[in-house]
């Protein structure tokens, strides 16, 4: 039986951000987003203190597959809702960065109709669901530029790191005995490690290129195959382990962002080696058991993606994109339990600055997946198409070292007149003025008025002006 191979549901998880989500994807070359932890952690190392982002990512695909001989009936995937989350966590300070992408980076999830009668590619697949966690910790280094290690050097960041994959994989089938039916499911797991390398080069204040690649990761992932079968074949297909080969393939891609403080536009193309995914094989534990060794024969796939984003006022942004991705599967291979077509999507989202630090974003996007036919020799000749909702939610938390520029208040401290000659001739200058001494308490020896002399009964002298007058 084959293993995990479907795509068309979205095998790789681009959106991993709804602020890169709303504009078709692109986020390689967008700077002071906490997403770049998965999208290009070099562009982190600006000494933009602690990042963070959490959000959700509700995908609901529909396939729909046309049978191109007699005259069975067109069938439909069950529609179910794939909630993968994404965790970006870092923290820049001067000319380095540090920090950790967690989320779902592969998934897909494809249930034909789970009544056996009523869905005539039941033994070539039921459902193939396939789950990939990825936690990829980084440090990255800004060369130069402001707090940059080289001085008078163009503003280059570099970021390396490695990614721990674990997977989950899942399918159903039936198993045709000519005279009746049997079922068969695999449940395996396995984990793999590889690396992953970025660069940011903020050329212009408005304008940055980026380059972002992941390597493969290769794991041998192992588990249980459950055999429903009549009684006579027990002997053949027992329950037992099973174990395949699984491979995530290398992602490189290639970004260019144009930012102001009004605008911004953002621009990626993608390349991914789907051509590590030439057969699959499960190997079962039992040699009573036949191996299953599946042709799958892909090919590398590029994508593209453009979009943008306004800003009306300081706390409102307003995005918009589309994107196209090529299908890896060839027509010779194309069957239910992968059913793979080129996509293409249009992508819409609002942020809003809660406060200077808290954000709260939303994106949606419609994919359409392009029809196409099968000639697989090995599957029912069929005509696939449908298409995919994405909804996405994120919530940024900024804390930047640098503070808000005070405000600063004129205190008035010298309350002396501008112009000295204003002042009373024969009042001495405020700042040789004998201080003043506070009065003695009362007794009854001060409250009596003194002996009269004669410096007491005469009257004081008039100053020499008023003499004059």
């Amino acid at each position: 039986m084959p293993a995990p191979r479907a795509r068309a549901g979205g095998f790789e998880v681009p959106d991993q951000s709804a602020v890169a989500g709303a504009t078709g994807g692109a986020g390689t070359a967008r700077r002071d987003d906490p997403s770049a932890a998965f999208y290009n952690p070099a562009a982190l190392a600006d000494g933009g203190g602690f990042r963070g982002a959490l959000g959700i990512l509700l995908a609901v695909p529909n396939i729909s597959i046309e049978h191109l001989e007699g005259e069975m009936e067109t069938s439909s995937t069950v529609s179910g809702v794939s909630p993968p989350p994404h965790l970006h966590l870092s923290y820049a300070e001067n000319e380095w960065a540090v920090g950790a992408y967690l989320g779902v980076s592969h998934g897909t999830s494809v249930s034909w109709p789970s009544a056996p009668d009523a869905w005539w590619g039941r033994f070539e697949a039921m459902s193939t669901n396939l789950l990939v966690f990825r936690a990829a910790p980084f440090f990255s280094l800004r060369l130069g530029g402001e707090h940059g290690l080289l001085r008078d050097f163009p503003d280059i960041r570099l970021s390396i790191g490695a990614h721990v994959d674990t997977a989950r994989a899942e399918t159903r089938r039936q198993l045709d005995f000519i005279d009746v039916e049997g079922s068969v499911h695999v449940l395996m797991w396995g984990a793999g490690v590889g690396g992953d390398a970025s660069i940011f080069w903020q050329a212009t204040p408005e304008f940055a290129l980026g380059a972002s690649y992941k390597s493969r990761t290769w794991m041998r992932a192992t588990g249980d195959a459950d055999f429903t079968v009549p009684p006579p074949f027990v002997g053949r297909a027992p329950d037992q382990h099973a174990s395949t080969e699984l491979v995530i393939p290398d992602r490189l891609t290639f970004g260019a962002a144009w930012q102001q403080r009004e605008f911004g536009v953002f621009a990626d193309v993608g390349w991914t080696a789907w051509s590590v995914r030439d057969r699959q094989r499960v190997d079962f534990e039992r040699e009573t058991t036949s191996d299953s060794d599946v042709a799958q024969d892909w090919r590398d796939t590029w994508v593209f993606r453009l979009g943008g984003e306004v800003t009306p006022i300081d706390w409102f942004h307003a995005r918009a994109g589309l994107f196209y991705d090529m299908e890896a599967s060839p027509p010779e291979t194309l069957g239910p339990a992968s059913p793979d077509m080129a996509r293409f999507g249009v992508t819409l989202g609002t942020g809003f600055d809660v406060t200077r630090e808290i954000g709260i974003d939303a994106s949606y996007s419609y994919v359409t997946f392009v029809g196409r036919e099968s000639t697989s020799q090995d599957a029912p000749l069929a005509r696939y198409w449908g298409d995919l909702h994405v909804v996405s939610f994120t919530a940024r938390l900024v804390v930047d070292p640098t503070p808000e520029p005070p405000v600063v208040e004129e205190v008035v401290t010298d309350v002396r007149p501008a112009d000295p000659t204003v002042a009373d001739e024969g009042a001495p200058p405020i700042d040789d003025a004998p201080a003043v001494e506070p009065p003695a308490a009362e007794t009854p020896e001060t409250i009596a008025p003194p002996p009269a002399t004669e410096a007491t009964t005469e009257a004081p002298a008039a100053p020499r002006r008023q003499r004059a007058r």
